[in-house]
């Protein structure tokens, strides 16, 4: 169903809307999430083995949790609600958003007999401006909405997750700082879950940073001309998208921030040598982490999400004037 919602998008891009810049535009926004899809299905698919290992990885942080120390579950029951409400909210939202798209053009008929459709894609071989090629384009783009919403959702509440498993070790791993025998005989493996991470999200970063990305400039290049309304719609959904994903990174960076400054709290220059240098190495791992990147070429943090805005959503508005 991915690769024929491709088809038919880069179909209507390069025949039908060949001459139209907005329906053209409009497509391209479809197509760049359908972008965003593919890539997280290549990268589950090319990563089929990992991922298991990740969520196992996740289970075994409770599972090995000391569940007769309060701290820790307190640490553990404040992580899960977080997980639960976030959960809830960003699919709420998400679900929100596809039954706005779904059941808005019923409504916008019934009131005043305009025909529109939630996105710019339509069948081929079809004439959009009769009844049935109406009802038929309407009918796929509705199945596209109901089948899109849950994959996307899926996929990014696990990566949270995932995010979130990271989060509690670093935490776990400032509780154990208070009792240096215990962290002397327990070394915390969080680096290895990270970069494991990295690798299997570090290709579908750098697809969704690009597409959102172009999503961005094309819209603004499209305003330019005129008022585009989708790309009112466009323009904040990227934004927010874009800063959601640099969340995670920045989030991982200042555990790590955090971490450090737990160590140097930590009464580590009273310590025989031999526990000094454990220290050392965990000072050494916190002040240099292995964030989250896009493919290994720029770390996915605030500073991504703040370079993007200010290189490109300037231009085309300076360019107006």
């Amino acid at each position: 169903m991915a690769g024929l919602f491709m088809v038919i998008s880069f179909y209507d891009v390069l025949v039908l809307f060949r001459d139209d810049l907005f329906g053209k535009s409009f497509v391209l926004s479809a197509i760049c999430f359908g972008c965003i899809g593919w890539g997280r299905i290549l990268g589950g698919f090319s990563h089929r083995d990992d991922l298991p290992r990740l969520m196992h990885m996740a289970r075994h942080t409770y599972l090995r949790a000391n569940l007769h120390d309060a701290r820790q579950s307190a640490l553990l029951r404040w992580y899960t609600d977080i997980f639960r409400h976030g959960v809830m909210l960003y699919t709420l939202l998400f679900l929100f958003g596809a039954v706005i798209a779904s059941v808005g053009p019923v409504l916008l008929y019934l009131y005043n007999g305009e025909r529109i459709l939630p996105f710019g894609v339509y069948l081929p071989f079809v004439d959009p401006d009769s009844t049935s090629g109406y009802e038929l384009n309407y009918l796929y783009q509705l199945s596209c909405i109901l089948w899109t919403p849950p994959g996307l959702t899926a996929t990014q509440n696990i990566y949270f997750a995932l995010i979130l498993n990271i989060c509690i070790q670093y935490d776990v791993l400032e509780l154990h700082l208070a009792d240096l025998d215990a962290l002397v005989k327990r070394p915390d493996p969080h680096g290895r879950d990270r970069l494991l991470i990295e690798r299997v999200y570090s290709p579908q970063a750098i697809v969704e940073v690009l597409s959102l990305t172009f999503q961005l400039v094309m819209t603004l290049y499209v305003m330019r001309t005129s008022i585009w309304l989708p790309g009112l719609f466009l323009i904040p959904l990227c934004t927010i998208q874009l800063l959601i994903f640099c969340i995670p990174g920045t989030l991982i960076e200042l555990k790590a921030s955090k971490l450090t400054e737990s160590i140097y709290d930590t009464a580590w220059h009273e310590m025989h040598q031999q526990n000094k240098q454990i220290v050392h190495l965990l000072l050494h791992r916190s002040q240099h982490p292995s964030g989250l990147t896009c493919a290994g070429m720029v770390s996915i943090n605030m500073n991504l999400f703040l370079n993007v805005r200010n290189s490109f959503l300037p231009a085309p508005l300076y360019a107006s004037h």
